[in-house]
């Protein structure tokens, strides 16, 4: 039986209880609270009995059943097709849960000439100085000996490593191939495409991922900035595909965005760590590397 067969057959069963119709259309969200509860019950009789409970399988296929003819029925009276919410519902769970070797990767530089292109690979060193009392830190591209963007600082009252934030400008490019901030500090705006070089290597776009960096470190600092953290809040990736809703990457899965936030912060804690360093920025690998200090 698929979904359309069993929502067709359960609509039949609907029950107008009294004349109220709103009271009515309130009953079965009301309905899938209790029977939640007789499923959670059914796992209890399975705890504490063990084995000897033989009637599980049948009796929780009973309550799960109740379940599902609630949700249809509610699925019904708002307008909407079962078969859909299942397949809307296996597609957000693919893109948050999917495997690596299920996820796709988009080549946004494809068409495009060499000097407008961002690398497959490259080593970039941060290092570290004092300059008037002052933390600071300036990011070589060491296959040209040329700084890549200006000296950098906290920008806060305190020391907060926030200076090497750049890392995750570097994360985004490795493990996504894209990045408005690298492809402007480097020099690759795609200009032989004026629509393209304005909507998503210009100044708005940089803006969405300077704040996306932001958003996720201040996240961070409550979770010892993910140093021992292997999942992303899911509310937080949602919020980040959403700031990303109107550009090239909006197809990238929250699985995705999930490893090159981990990649990216497990780099940038061994910079803080070690006060600067070298890191290997693969496009081709779909992945940052710690090299460690000269």
């Amino acid at each position: 039986m698929d979904f359309k067969e069993y929502q067709d057959k359960a609509k039949v069963t609907i029950q107008n209880y009294i004349a109220d119709e709103k009271i009515n259309t309130m009953i079965p969200f009301l309905g899938i609270i209790g029977e939640a509860g007789s499923v959670i019950t059914e796992l209890k009789k399975k705890l504490r009995d063990g084995d000897s409970y033989i009637n599980y399988k049948q009796k929780l296929k009973e309550e799960l059943g109740d379940v599902l003819w609630y949700i249809s029925t509610i699925a019904t009276q708002s307008d909407i097709d079962l078969a859909e919410i299942a397949s809307y519902n296996l597609s957000k769970i693919h893109d948050r849960f999917s495997e690596d070797s299920e996820i796709l990767y988009t080549n946004y530089d494809e068409g495009f000439s060499e000097n407008e292109i961002l690398p497959d690979e490259f080593e970039v060193e941060f290092i570290s100085k004092i300059d008037n009392g002052k933390k600071t830190l300036y990011i070589i591209d060491k296959s040209n000996g040329k700084p890549i963007g200006d000296l950098l600082t906290d920008n806060s009252y305190e020391d907060d490593g926030y200076r090497f934030h750049d890392i995750f400008h570097f994360g985004y490019l490795a493990n996504l191939g894209w990045s408005p901030v690298i492809r402007k500090l480097m020099n690759r705006k795609r200009r032989s495409n004026p629509e393209i070089d304005e909507n998503e290597d210009g100044a708005r776009a940089q803006i969405i991922e300077e704040l996306i960096s932001l958003l996720i470190y201040n996240e961070a600092r409550n979770h010892q900035l993910l140093k021992y953290s292997k999942s992303i809040d899911t509310g937080l990736l949602k919020l980040v595909q959403r700031l990303v809703s109107k550009l090239e990457v909006k197809d990238c899965s929250a699985k995705l965005w999930e490893i090159t936030i981990l990649n990216s912060y497990k780099v940038f804690n061994e910079l803080i760590e070690n006060d600067g360093g070298r890191v290997v920025v693969s496009k081709k690998n779909r992945r940052l590397t710690y090299m460690g200090k000269n």
